[in-house]
């Protein structure tokens, strides 16, 4: 009995790492530019999405430098760091607290889901949502479709960025 019990932990551990190692996310490291053309940013157009996202991916994060123009036409660039599978809190847009958690959603994509809060006309407003970033086989084409929960309603997007 215990000799059955240690071969099959034994190949239940081999097989464990060995599927451990051999997992791989694409890279999604690089600059990448806003196809509007291609995207569907809803009502708000490309001021509903950023113009720029720059990436630096390690086994542990994705950071993030995000930059556009704000609904007020005003510049902005943020950097963000997700954790991969921990709460990360960051400062986002018109300074609002961005607290989020990165998943590994097959070898191709990551989400990303948001609780926001922000002050915004003298209020308090928290926001939920997602996010899923998801990279071509070829590496060049990124996609993002975001959707927010606000007091109007759902809000989605579909933003694709191209390398370089």
């Amino acid at each position: 009995m215990t000799r059955k019990f240690f071969l099959y932990t034994t190949a239940f551990l081999s097989l464990s790492l060995l599927f451990a190692f051999s997992y791989k996310a694409a890279n999604f490291s690089g600059t990448w530019n806003l196809d509007e053309s291609a995207s569907e940013l809803g009502q708000f157009g490309a001021r509903g999405a950023y113009s720029k996202v720059v990436i630096e991916q390690s086994d542990e994060a994705i950071k993030m430098t995000v930059s556009g123009s704000g609904f007020d036409g005003s510049n902005y660039e943020i950097t963000e760091t997700h954790l991969v599978g921990k709460e990360s809190q960051n400062t986002g847009i018109m300074n609002s607290k961005k607290i989020s958690t990165l998943n590994w959603d097959g070898e191709q994509s990551f989400k990303i889901d948001v609780k926001l809060m922000l002050e915004f006309q003298g209020q308090s407003l928290e926001l939920t949502g997602n996010e899923k970033w998801e990279i071509s086989n070829d590496g060049k084409t990124l996609t993002q479709y975001s959707s927010i929960n606000t007091p109007q309603g759902e809000m989605s997007t579909k933003a694709v960025y191209k390398k370089g």
